[in-house]
């Protein structure tokens, strides 16, 4: 991963076991996935894969942007973490997708822990979900609380990557940003 910036180049090497608890090591020294990005967006694909964040996908690349979705961009063969940081550093703006299951994702709390430290601009969009169900995994409230009881449960992630993730929610859900309801159930 090439970085020009010094704050890039100081996150790779800080961070370059973001994924470390969930994906093992690989022998691959490099991942392609061309770039750089405008926006790369973080979601949890079971929950809105095929429907919003296609939608925001579709309408920005239309606009002329460069927009890094997972199942549009990755190829066969890439190691996955090496490529999922590339295009978050690569990337000038990332949206996170906040939807019911978002937390039961190791992997979107990874992204959002490793965006949030990029410095980069965030613009969360809450997705049936409400800032203060980021805020309230803290205190064992909100719709994220199951998912990091499991996370817990698991004995897999360490405490100070749990809390890691807690933090990073609470913080993502100070920022400005776009809810959405769902007004079909």
């Amino acid at each position: 991963m090439a970085s020009t910036s010094t704050t890039g180049s100081r996150l790779e090497t800080e961070d370059s076991n973001a994924f470390e608890e969930i994906a093992p090591p690989s022998a691959c020294s490099s991942a392609t996935v061309p770039g750089p990005w405008d926006i790369f967006i973080n979601h949890r694909g079971p929950d809105v894969k095929v429907t919003l964040a296609r939608a925001i996908y579709n309408a920005l690349h239309a606009m002329g942007f460069r927009v890094f979705l997972d199942s549009e961009e990755l190829q066969l063969g890439n190691f996955l973490p090496e490529a999922l940081q590339e295009a978050m550093l690569g990337a000038s703006l990332h949206v996170a997708i906040f939807s019911p299951g978002y937390a039961q994702s190791p992997w979107c709390l990874a992204e959002l822990s490793f965006m949030l430290k990029s410095g980069k601009p965030i613009i969360p969009v809450f997705y049936c979900v409400e800032p203060t169900d980021l805020r309230g995994v803290a205190q064992g409230k909100g719709v994220y609380v199951n998912a990091f009881l499991e996370h817990e449960g698991k004995s897999r992630y360490s405490f100070k990557k749990i809390e890691e993730w807690k933090m990073a929610l609470h913080k993502a859900s100070l920022k400005e940003g776009e809810i959405i309801k769902n007004d079909k159930k």
